[in-house]
């Protein structure tokens, strides 16, 4: 987990991948798919934001835009995953994996404006 203080990835470099691009709203302050206006809040100041990967996992933002630390709760559900399956969790930052979860994934609490980026993987 980082804040903004920490490594970030600019809008620039993630626009470069697999023709992902993101657009922020001036009239909310939401950062949106381009392509479909995907953003997957949770709480109004809790957000989730998802993308396909080519090897079937899903790359997986967790941001904090509230005042407070808390944590983030990604279901598998709103990722394209079947609900009661298990996935392998891995945080991209720390370049560590998180382990095995069913149904969901509830990360430690994240800094007033901080950010924790996973890659979730489905288990055959």
């Amino acid at each position: 987990m980082f804040n903004f203080n920490g490594p970030n990835v600019d809008a620039f470099t993630c626009n470069k991948q697999d023709n992902q691009q993101w657009t922020i709203s001036t009239t909310d302050g939401t950062i949106r798919s381009k392509h479909n206006g995907q953003c997957l809040t949770q709480a109004s100041e809790l957000e989730v934001w998802a993308g396909d990967l080519n090897d079937g996992s899903v790359a997986v933002v967790l941001f904090n835009r509230g005042s407070t630390s808390a944590p983030i709760t990604v279901n598998w559900s709103d990722i394209g995953f079947p609900p009661r399956d298990s996935a392998t969790v891995r945080d991209l930052w720390a370049r560590q994996l998180i382990g095995p979860f069913r149904s969901n994934y509830t990360s430690p609490n994240i800094e007033p404006h901080g950010v924790m980026m996973l890659k979730i993987t489905l288990l055959q």
